[in-house]
């Protein structure tokens, strides 16, 4: 299973290297990736993600209840 934010459904891209000569060489654009500790309040108790930082300002905004009530069903 590939890595990807399950906030924003961020994922590893390919794309290419391109060299002063013009050649093209394959790569993968990686997400930056954390892993965050997240404490939920009505179950006490702590989650482990795995999430990018533009899913961590997403999650910021709009709360840790907004991202539970979605995906719920991953961490039971």
């Amino acid at each position: 299973m590939s890595k990807y934010c399950i906030i924003n459904n961020k994922k590893n891209i390919k794309g290419n290297n391109i060299s002063k000569s013009k050649k093209k060489i394959k790569r993968k654009f990686l997400v930056n990736f954390k892993k965050k500790k997240i404490y939920i309040s009505f179950l006490k108790k702590y989650i482990n993600i795995n999430i990018s930082c533009a899913g961590i300002k997403t999650l910021n905004k709009k709360g840790i209840n907004f991202f539970y009530k979605k995906y719920k069903n991953i961490y039971n």
